[in-house]
C-alpha cells in the first residue's frame, strides 16, 4: 500500500467535509442540528447520533472522491477495510452582523443575500483509513457559517 497516499486520504476526508462541497448539505445539517455525524466513505452511508440518516450530498462526495482517488493511484479499494469520518457538529444561530466570516451569499437569481440570522457550525472532524497494514488518522477543526435556510428554493 502507498502509505503517504492513504495518510493523504485521511487528511482529505476531513478537509473536504469542511470545504466548499459541504454547501450542498447545509439544509440537511441545519435540519439535523448539533450532534455527531458519521460517514462511511467506502459506502456513502451516514448516521447522525447513531441513527441512519437520509442520503447526504457530502457523504456521496466523500465516497466518490475516495473511489476515484484509489483508482487513480492504483490502490485496490477492497484492501481498505474502513474509511470513516466523524464530525461533531455544534450548530447555533447568530445575528448576521455578528458573523465571523466575510463570505458573501447569493440567491438563485444572483442577488446578494443579507439575512438577519446565520447558522454557525463549529465542526470537529476526525477520520480514519484502515488497511491490513496500518491505520491512518487525521483531525481538523473548522467553523462554517451560512444564511438560515440556504440554499432555499430554486
Amino acid at each position: 500500500m502507498r502509505r503517504k497516499r492513504l495518510k493523504h486520504s485521511a487528511d482529505t476526508l476531513c478537509h473536504m467535509f469542511c470545504g466548499w462541497r459541504l454547501v450542498n448539505s447545509y439544509a440537511a445539517i441545519e435540519s439535523l442540528g448539533s450532534g455527531t455525524l458519521e460517514i462511511d466513505a467506502l459506502t456513502g452511508d451516514a448516521s447522525f447520533n447513531e441513527r441512519p440518516t437520509e442520503p447526504l450530498a457530502i457523504a456521496g462526495e466523500l465516497h466518490a472522491w475516495l473511489v476515484e482517488d484509489c483508482a487513480t493511484n492504483n490502490i485496490p479499494i477492497d484492501q481498505i477495510h474502513a474509511a470513516k469520518l466523524t464530525a461533531t457538529l455544534d450548530l447555533s444561530k447568530a445575528d448576521w452582523k455578528r458573523r465571523q466570516s466575510s463570505d458573501h451569499w447569493f440567491d438563485h437569481k444572483g442577488a446578494e443575500i443579507v439575512w438577519r440570522q446565520i447558522n454557525r457550525c463549529v465542526i470537529q472532524c476526525d477520520s480514519i483509513v484502515h488497511t491490513d497494514e496500518c491505520e491512518y488518522r487525521s483531525t481538523y477543526h473548522d467553523v462554517e457559517e451560512w444564511p438560515e435556510g440556504f440554499p432555499g428554493p430554486r
